[in-house]
Order: structure tokens, then C-alpha cells, then sequence
């Protein structure tokens, strides 16, 4: 199920939205973009929980249906989507499996995913006779997402799951959502203003700010660009693919394929072939203008500068560029100029650590 939308809202808050979106019929799309930018708005547009005013513009197509126009407007439940929540709705009074068998007596579709399937990709098993107040926040976020699943929804849309809960229960459940990404043959639309969750995601991208789309393409694409990491800081960062070449039993390595150079990560779980998403940090990378014959870092890549971007302190974000993929260098000003970086140059990148960005779940 494809979704197409173009929506021009104003409130009388003075907050306007004015996009115009093109979400793919599988694959997670994100909204990204700082607290106020409208993106829960428009994912209550598209979910049919809001409609605007007499005044606004609101057209929402799936494939040849239309949902929403001047004339018309489906209401949420016959639209067939998913919404999950930041705080998890689950009803307290009955217990984890008692509110997943109400969604599958409630479900949108006859072909809806199979319940051991679900109870699989997120680990739901173990939890099925606890009550709801028994949960933590990611279990109950868990158990929220699972309901939807059940419930048959043709299209998720996630609104800043992960907000409510810590940071470690967060880390624990991003592994989840991945698995479901990788399972799923249906659109999924996540929001969030925390860009490390949606580069962790997101296959494609929208950018939002005061109410109007500032940046849209492929994560992979965007996630080095100097635009949306600009603002970042100590946080700037890019997600590269690559492929497993190999496994170093002697040192407990996996050895990836990133256009024709090594990259070496300490992950073992996949098999040569497969295919997975590395995050860079900016901070974790230096450039020499020749390639370093003794040094302890293992992972040192030929690239090319693409672009520069100065910092208003001493800083400077280098995007650098091998084969068509992009990631950054967070180095000093004072380092660009002594080494005379220029836009085009050959350099060699030092990585001193890779994070791996994918379902770490055996």
C-alpha cells in the first residue's frame, strides 16, 4: 500500500503545515525533525484522526483509493492503519494475551500475520500471562506493536515509540523494530526527533521543520549529508552498507565489504553475503593526506573530499566521499588547514570505531 498526501493546514495558533509526501509501499519512511515541526500532526493526517478545517487543504491517496479531499474523508478505523503510540494503550484490565486476542478478534483483514510469527519477531512469548502494570516500558511498547500486527494493519505508523521509555530499554527495542523491518512487506512511518533512531530505520527520509519539508531522499544519502548533520555537534554521524565478506575466528572480527576496502567489526552473528548497515561517527574519524604504514587502527579508507562545512567554532565537517556512498569527518579547523584539505583531494580516513546498525538479536 503506497500513500501519497498534500496537505496545506493552518491553526490559529499560527502554526502552519504545507508538505507534500510520497510514502512507498514497504520499507520505513521517517519524519525527523525538531519538537513543534508537525510531524505528529501529519501522522494523525494520515492515520485519519485529524481532518483540518473548512479552510485547509487535505488530499491523502492509498494506491486508487482516496482517503481524504475536499469531498470525502475515510475514518481511521476503514483506513486500515496501524498507530502506535508513544505511551503504549493497552487496556489494563486484561493481561498481555487477552489484549492481543482482542485485536485479532477485532482484525482488519482475513490475512492478517500469522500470531506465532509476531510472537516471534518480538520476543512476546515469554510475556503473554503477565498483567499490562507488570510490564517495563519496552515490553509494553512490545506488546503494543504486536497488537497493531495482529489486528491486521496494511500500514504502521510509529509516533515516537521509544520517547516515553530510558535510554537502555530504548536500546533494547530498536533491535526489534529492525526485525520487524526486515519481515514486513507493508509501509511503515516512523517519527521521532532523535536522528540515532532514525538512521538506525529509516530507509527513506523526510526532514521537517516549522511546518514545511526541508530535506527528502534515501537514508543512506541523507545520513552523511552536511545539511542535516550540521546542527549535530559531537553527534554527527553517517550510515554506510556493506557486506560480509568474512569472519577472523583468531580475533573475533567480522570483516565487511565497504566498496572494495575492509571494515572490520566486532560482530560474528551474520554470514558472508549478507547484507548490513555500519554507523559512523564523525568524531571517531581523522584524515591523512597519505596512507598511515604503522598504526593501531584497523580500519583506514581511501576516500575522496565532496564537501566542507566550517563550524561557527573550531570544528569543521568533512563529507567524504568512495564509490557513490558518503560519510563524515568531525576534525579542527586547524587540522584543515594544515593539511590544505581541498574539495576533490584524495585522502585517507581513519575510523577508530564502527558501530554496527543492525538486528543484534540471535
Amino acid at each position: 500500500m503506497a500513500i501519497s498526501a498534500d496537505i496545506k493546514l493552518e491553526r490559529l495558533s499560527g502554526f502552519s503545515l504545507d508538505v507534500s509526501l510520497t510514502i512507498p509501499n514497504n520499507g520505513i519512511t521517517g519524519l525527523y525533525g525538531p519538537s513543534g515541526s508537525g510531524k505528529s500532526t501529519l501522522l494523525r493526517l494520515l492515520a485519519g484522526l485529524e481532518r483540518g478545517g473548512p479552510s485547509d487543504s487535505v488530499v491523502i491517496r492509498s494506491d486508487e483509493d482516496t482517503w481524504q479531499n475536499e469531498s470525502q474523508f475515510t475514518p481511521a478505523e476503514q483506513r486500515g492503519v496501524g498507530f502506535v503510540f508513544q505511551r503504549q494503550q493497552l487496556f489494563p484490565h486484561l493481561d498481555v494475551q487477552e489484549n492481543l486476542q482482542f485485536a485479532i478478534r477485532r482484525q482488519h483483514t482475513q490475512d492478517s500475520t500469522d500470531a506465532g510469527q509476531v510472537y516471534e519477531w518480538l520476543n512476546i512469548a515469554p510475556l503473554l500471562r503477565k498483567q499490562v502494570d507488570q510490564l517495563s516500558g519496552g515490553e509494553a511498547q512490545r506488546v503494543a506493536i504486536a497488537r497493531v500486527l495482529l489486528n491486521g494493519a496494511r500500514c504502521i505508523l510509529f509516533d515516537e515509540p521509544l520517547g516515553s521509555i530510558d535510554r537502555s530499554a530504548r536500546s533494547k527495542i530498536l533491535p526489534y523494530l529492525e526485525r520487524l523491518h526486515r519481515n514486513l512487506q507493508i509501509p511503515m512511518i516512523y517519527v521521532s526527533h532523535s536522528l540515532d533512531e532514525i538512521t538506525y530505520l529509516a530507509d527513506t527520509l523526510y526532514v521537517l521543520d516549522a511546518g514545511r519539508v526541508t530535506l527528502n531522499g534515501s537514508m543512506l544519502e541523507l545520513s552523511a549529508s552536511l545539511e542535516l548533520n550540521a546542527a549535530e555537534g559531537e553527534t554527527a554521524s553517517a550510515v554506510i552498507a556493506c557486506r560480509v565478506a568474512r569472519h577472523d575466528q583468531q580475533y573475533g572480527l567480522c570483516e565487511l565489504d565497504f566498496e572494495g576496502a575492509p571494515v572490520f567489526v566486532n560482530a560474528q552473528l551474520y554470514a558472508p553475503g549478507e547484507q548490513v548497515r555500519v554507523r559512523i561517527i564523525a568524531r571517531d574519524v581523522s584524515i591523512a593526506t597519505t596512507k598511515p604504514a604503522s598504526t593501531s587502527i584497523l580500519n583506514i579508507i581511501e576516500a575522496r573530499i565532496a564537501a566542507i562545512e566550517l563550524d561557527t567554532g573550531p570544528a569543521a565537517l568533512v563529507r567524504l566521499e568512495r564509490k557513490g556512498q558518503c560519510f563524515l569527518a568531525r576534525i579542527t579547523r586547524k587540522s584543515l588547514d594544515t593539511l590544505n584539505l581541498v574539495i576533490g583531494q584524495t585522502v585517507f580516513a581513519q575510523i577508530k570505531s564502527i558501530a554496527l546498525l543492525t538486528d543484534i538479536i540471535p
